[in-house]
């Protein structure tokens, strides 16, 4: 296998990678979700928190690790491709949301369970952790918008036929949408978590359209 097929290879890969996090995503906040308060009138406490992470923990756990794979190809991707493609700002980008997703999910598999058990007097330790971890998803996720937008950039600068100028369109409109929705998430909090996530999400997927596209009209 030479060097140029290898190369040929990674934006598939990396395209196939996204798509799995994006299902992964889904199927955690389908089946998963996060800890739920038995009282709704009383709110989330210690031990909604720790029920959770006693009884599902071996299910979050498999979903997390299965996107700490995920991101890693991702990132060993971006970090493949700098020097050979015509696009060094979004797999830079690429390379950037592996490695902050790592790090989120990192703290996650590491801190979440045994300060969730740790008792009532470790709570706001348990929230501060989470919303350390939210930070680097809203890094992460902002690097994904970068990404769509120079990969969106690319395909409306290329041409190749409506369909080629639609995505690239519809991938700068997510990128500049995830962009300033984790932005402003950063800035905010836990506040903006849905818009922050889906808009993400959105543009995850149109970068893996984008990279199709484009790998498709390289090898034309």
């Amino acid at each position: 296998m030479t060097m140029n097929t290898q190369s040929a290879r990674v934006p598939a890969i990396v395209a196939t990678a996204l798509i799995a996090t994006i299902i992964l995503q889904i199927l955690y906040m389908a089946l998963l979700g996060g800890p739920q308060p038995a009282d709704p009138s009383v709110g989330m406490t210690n031990a909604d928190i720790a029920r959770y992470f006693t009884e599902r923990w071996g299910e979050v756990a498999l979903v997390w690790t299965l996107e700490a794979v995920a991101f890693v190809i991702i990132a060993l991707g971006g970090l493949a491709q700098l020097r050979s493609s015509n696009q060094p700002l979004g797999w830079g980008a690429l390379a950037l949301f592996g490695v902050f997703n790592l790090v989120q999910i990192g703290i996650g598999l590491a801190l979440f369970k045994p300060v969730a058990l740790a008792g009532e007097e470790a709570t706001w330790m348990f929230w501060a952790i989470v919303g350390g971890a939210f930070a680097f998803y809203f890094i992460a996720k902002i690097f994904i918008g970068l990404a769509a937008l120079v990969f969106g950039l690319a395909l409306m600068a290329r041409g190749g036929g409506t369909a080629a100028r639609t995505a690239g369109g519809l991938a700068m409109f997510a990128g500049l949408a995830a962009t300033i929705a984790n932005i402003g998430a950063l800035g905010t909090g836990m506040g903006w978590l849905m818009p922050a996530g889906a808009t993400g999400t959105l543009a995850a997927l149109m970068v893996a359209l984008s990279l199709a596209v484009l790998r498709r009209s390289e090898a034309a």
